[in-house]
């Protein structure tokens, strides 16, 4: 606002606003575009003039403070705003119609694009795109500021700042909301925007402001009227109509002085108006409740809503969230992000719905100065709260919305810390009052959504209850175990206990622990003793006892902190302890831990009553034994053998009280008569994997009572036990045999030199305890090698020709005495027929595991070998598996794959090295794999399922054939056994299907059915054979297609000659090969050329489609998968 004198600025005030409602009364009757562009021209020519009164010029006004982009396309949000802003600062969005001034519309269309774009250009912002961005809303909220000389805060209530000039407040109008329509159901219909400036130099109160509906309509079309700020917050509470169609709305605040604010009278509509729809209705401000001098043209009249029954805007209903509590609950003082209150909101199915702001209520008797860092959370993001001036109402802004789809939910909750020193025993409780305190917009067509409910408080939230220090339990520390403890050394452990505190630190004067003990002589001082924490520092003492007495007495002030914490008494035994003798600690918590204080609050705390008793000591003196032992067992080794383990020494401290040190180590060594002590070299001491005896601590020559120098000295803990290993060379020349042997071994005329750690004290006579022990013998020999076929070889088996990677066997490989480096691998393909050729077998491959280690090629040779990629460490005294995979040979005219032809590929020989030894090392044995037989294709078969009762269907037995991907399959024979019993099966049938449900014939057949006529046309019982050919077939074979599943159902008319009765049918099987001068042979030479036991004949088509019986492409059914020789069987009773 422009420095000028107070009569003028009155002046222009009380013109301009007289201007506006003169021009709201215009609205009040439809209005012709051509009318409405006058009206622009008339008011811009008068904002002139109001300029000119007040000697200076209208370099901005309040107005909406843009927070969100918006782009062609959008609906909703703040594009309604973004037309009046353009409207009103030289870039017009329409000059007649939607979008004209006071016509703006929700939807950014390309004519608003073009507007942003016309106003980008002309106020420096780039690019001119016609997007509304952040430079965009910049530069349109700088040109938004307050009047005067002062600028806007941007925050709070869309307070600005100016020069006062003079006493009282000013109430001016707004930019004014479009007119539109007013659903029902909606809330903060927006009706007059009105803004209130501080003219004086102090901050002025308000409080409240009076509004009047006026038009024609009536009051109950309202459920509540509401002031909205210039941030889009609810101030105050809704409030209804009275007799004078007036009402109070907002509450109580203050506009610093010379500050300017800017607010919007909102409607929140009934939930029905099928009765007032069409009336037309506006809310005027008819007065400011303050103390002070009010200048302006009163009332102001905003927008005319028309009332619409009929529009269906957006829905949400509300449920308890699952980050609710639930129940109430008690927390600490100190705790942090508790969990307070939660509730869900689901968006209905008319539109997708954004939250903008929720207001909570905190009704508990906490102050706001009990609680911090309180946060509304939302789908994992935290967004900060205010709390206004009462302490009680919470209010979170979520910039932009928070976007929920139709039919799709939220979960809010409210979250914070509990600091308050004396919030003991308060509560927290936080409500949503009202359901106007929660926020929502549809952004389909842009209005309020109104969640359900009309309850005081709407939400009820759960209730939490403060509390001050709390012990959830005081225990003995199992951090701190029973174990040996020594006499007359300091810092022995004593006992330890562990603290678990909530709310609060607490401050403990005095500790009395009772120390109880098993000697005869009863109570024994504990000396220097001081209670540690877990970080090893003391925190109180060290004390001593005094004679006679079993109380142990700290005076020093310890503060346990909240959390978890360990501590631990340490101290010194005093000499009257014997040796085996215990001793204990306990104390009781509510007694014997006195003056205890909360460090927060400052109240008196109160212990557990519950007694604690920490883990019993054992007094031990310094004590270890020693032991050879035979780990490894006794065993054969190699000659060259670097790094043998030969023995295990045992080093015992377990009954020990200190941790001892040792730095040499005595053995002895016994060689057999083919062998010497000097075979051995490099022997060292190891720890686990560190060596003990490095340089010239190993030993250049042995003599048969060798003496180990540590190269640091070794420290045993108390209680513990430690082995160490004993590795050597074996000289190379040694000659394998049975006298090639080496005894380590322990003797208990050896000088051993342990001393205790802390007390410095050598341990001696009965607390060394030396035994005369031997470890394993170990006696030279060769190394050796032996292969086998490995379990996991698979048995015979059929394979399509063309397939890669075809497992053809596995074998095993154990060495003995050493491991071995198997270097290369010799294989055979045996000579089965002479069809069998290499040429059938194109690479090989060789894994241990799923790793590839080398490949083979048999080119025209039944022999190869495969040099791997890396030698093969084969364990010593393990079984190995080497897996051998092939890429079978096509099968076909022209190709080299041979239909029928067996594969067995089997271990020829080894080329191998002893690791320890270096040797050429001759493998044993051999392997004998079941082999592979390859076709064109092959069939899987299957039983299907039939309930296993209900045989009187005639439904003997259901199952399924699938032929290989590679190719169709044939078959011109099944043959089944049907075993009866007090029951005959007649009119035996087959019949063929090709879908699952047994629908859909098998092509070639009539109805599905296999043979042309009755297999067995009288009734039998007992056992019979079913032979079925499918002279239903032109061909006499049914073929399976590549990759297909046919389903086959043998059926029959079964009787009963019983009341109960069975029938068993098996789809037979056959138990080897076909015995032929040639691999395949015709249908009838395989049924008749193998003792007539050809039971299932099938084709694998390898030349093309079999069309004849006669072509020399059958086989059998041995190896089939899924059809054992013994076949399959499928049982039904009635």
């Amino acid at each position: 606002m422009s420095k000028a004198l107070a009569t003028k600025n009155v002046a222009a005030v009380l013109l301009g606003v007289s201007l506006v409602v003169a021009l709201s009364f215009a609205f009040a009757t439809p209005v012709k575009a051509q009318s409405i562009a006058d009206l622009q021209a008339q008011i811009n020519a008068l904002l002139a003039q109001i300029a000119g009164l007040q000697g200076g010029s209208t370099s901005g006004g309040a107005c909406f403070t843009f927070t969100r982009n918006h782009q062609q396309g959008d609906t909703g949000g703040e594009v309604m705003e973004i037309q009046k802003f353009l409207n009103t600062h030289g870039a017009v969005v329409a000059s007649t119609g939607a979008g004209s001034p006071g016509n703006e519309t929700s939807f950014f269309g390309a004519r608003t694009k073009a507007a942003v774009s016309a106003f980008q250009a002309a106020n420096g912002v780039s690019p001119t795109a016609g997007y509304w961005g952040p430079l965009t809303r910049a530069k349109a909220n700088s040109m938004c500021t307050g009047t005067g000389t002062g600028t806007g805060t941007g925050t709070g209530t869309g307070t600005s700042t100016g020069t006062p000039t003079g006493a009282g407040v000013t109430v001016s109008a707004g930019s004014q909301p479009a007119n539109s329509i007013a659903p029902e159901g909606a809330t903060r219909v927006p009706f007059t925007t009105f803004m209130i400036t501080n003219n004086s130099g102090a901050a002025v109160t308000i409080n409240g402001i009076t509004v009047q509906r006026t038009g024609l309509g009536q009051d109950a079309a309202f459920s509540g009227i509401v002031l909205v700020d210039s941030n889009g917050l609810q101030v105050g509470i809704a409030k209804t109509l009275n007799s004078n169609h007036q009402a109070t709305i907002g509450e109580t605040w203050t506009i610093p002085a010379g500050a300017s604010q800017t607010f919007t009278v909102a409607g929140n509509m009934a939930t029905s108006l099928d009765s007032y729809t069409g009336q037309v209705v506006s809310l005027s401000v008819v007065g400011v409740n303050t103390s002070v001098p009010v200048a302006g043209s009163l009332p102001i009249t905003g927008a005319q809503q028309t009332l619409n029954s009929t529009l269906a805007i957006g829905s949400v209903s509300t449920s308890t969230s699952s980050f609710d509590p639930g129940t109430a609950q008690t927390k600490n003082i100190g705790d942090t992000a508790v969990r307070f209150s939660g509730l869900r909101f689901t968006a209905g199915s008319a539109e997708d719905l954004k939250l903008y702001s929720i207001r909570w209520r905190q009704v508990g008797s906490v102050g706001a100065g009990d609680i911090a860092n309180l946060v509304t959370i939302i789908n994992g993001t935290s967004y900060p709260t205010t709390v206004d001036s009462s302490g009680k109402y919470y209010t979170t802004i979520f910039p932009g919305g928070l976007l929920i789809q139709k039919g799709f939910s939220i979960d809010v909750y409210v979250q914070g810390d509990i600091v308050g020193s004396n919030s003991a025993s308060r509560t927290v409780d936080f409500d949503i009052d009202k359901n106007s305190d929660v926020y929502i917009v549809g952004q389909l067509y842009g209005y309020g959504v109104a969640v359900s409910g009309t309850y005081t408080p709407w939400f009820n939230g759960i209730v939490t209850t403060v509390q001050g220090a709390s012990a959830t339990s005081v225990a003995k520390a199992n951090e701190v175990p029973a174990q040996n403890v020594a006499v007359n050394v300091a810092n022995q452990p004593l006992g330890g206990y562990v603290v678990d505190l909530r709310g609060e630190s607490v401050s403990v004067q005095s500790h009395v622990f009772t120390v109880s003990t098993s000697t005869a002589s009863g109570a024994v001082p504990l000396t220097n003793v001081s209670l540690v924490d877990e970080n090893g520092a003391v925190v109180a003492g060290p004390v001593d006892m005094a004679s006679g007495s079993t109380a142990l007495t700290f005076t020093d002030t310890v503060t346990y902190q909240t959390g978890r914490h360990v501590y631990q008494l340490k101290g010194k035994l005093a000499s009257g302890f014997s040796n085996g003798a215990t001793f204990s600690i306990s104390f009781t918590p509510s007694s014997a831990w006195t003056n205890s204080t909360g460090q927060v609050t400052g109240n008196s705390f109160t212990w557990p009553t519950t007694a604690v008793t920490m883990n019993t000591m054992t007094v031990r003196a310094a004590q270890i034994s020693i032991t050879a032992v035979a780990d490894p067992a006794s065993q054969n080794i190699v000659a060259g053998g670097v790094g043998v383990t030969f023995a295990t020494i045992r080093l015992d401290a377990g009954q020990s009280g200190e941790d001892l040190r040792i730095s040499s180590v005595p053995l002895r060594l016994a060689a057999g008569a083919g062998s010497a002590v000097t075979d051995l070299t490099g022997c060292q001491l190891f720890d686990g994997a560190s060596a003990l005896n490095t340089g010239s601590n190993v030993p250049s020559t042995l003599d048969g009572t060798d003496t180990f120098t540590l190269d640091n000295s070794l420290t045993l803990t108390k209680g513990a036990v430690k082995n160490l290993l004993l590795k050597c060379n074996v000289r190379s020349g040694v000659t394998a045999g049975a006298t090639a042997t080496y005894i380590w071994s322990t003797h208990s005329s050896d000088s051993w030199t342990v001393t205790g750690v802390t007390s410095g004290n050598t341990v001696s006579g009965s607390n060394l305890t030396v035994s005369i022990a031997n470890a394993g013998t170990m006696t030279v020999a060769a190394g050796s090698l032996t292969v086998a076929t490995s379990a996991s070889s698979p048995g015979y088996t059929l394979a399509a020709g063309g397939q890669a990677g075809v497992t053809l066997g596995v074998y095993k490989f154990r060495p003995a005495n050493e491991a071995i480096w198997l270097n290369k691998l010799g294989i055979s393909l045996s000579s089965v027929t002479a069809s069998s050729s290499p040429l059938n077998l194109g690479t090989v491959y060789i894994y241990q595991g799923s790793t590839l280690v080398g490949t083979a090629s048999f080119g025209t040779s039944r022999t190869a070998t495969s040099t791997l990629t890396s030698p093969l460490l084969l364990a010593k005294d393990a079984d190995t598996d080497i897996t051998i995979k092939g890429d079978l040979a096509d099968i076909g005219t022209s190709l080299n794959g041979t239909q029928g032809a067996f594969l067995e590929v089997n271990y020829d020989s080894a080329d191998t090295t002893g690791q320890a030894s270096g040797t050429n090392i001759q493998g044993s044995g051999s392997t004998s794999v079941s082999g592979v037989r390859t076709f064109n294709t092959f069939p899987t078969i299957a039983l299907d399922t039939l309930p296993s009762n209900g045989v009187a269907d005639g439904r003997l037995i259901r199952f399924k054939v699938t032929a290989n991907s590679t190719g169709p399959v044939g078959f011109s024979q099944f043959k089944f056994a049907v075993a009866t019993t007090s029951a005959t099966a007649s009119d035996i049938n087959l019949y063929a299907y090709t879908n699952s449900d047994y629908s859909g014939y098998a092509p070639g057949t009539t109805g599905g059915l296999v043979n042309s006529s009755v297999v067995q046309s009288s009734g039998q019982t007992g056992s019979q054979t079913i032979t079925v050919t499918p002279t239903g077939l032109s061909t006499g074979i049914v073929q399976v297609p590549a990759g297909s599943t046919f389903y086959f159902e043998l059926k029959a008319t079964v009787s009963a000659t019983q009341t109960t009765y069975n029938v068993a049918t098996t789809l037979k099987g056959d138990a080897a090969y076909p015995s032929l001068n040639v691999l395949m042979g015709t249908s009838t030479g395989v049924i008749s050329g193998f003792g007539n036991s050809g039971n299932l004949v099938w084709t694998p088509n390898a030349t093309g489609t079999v069309t004849t019986t006669t072509a020399n492409d059958f086989t059998n059914g041995f190896g089939v998968p899924g059809l054992p020789a013994s076949g399959v069987v499928m049982n039904r009773t009635q």
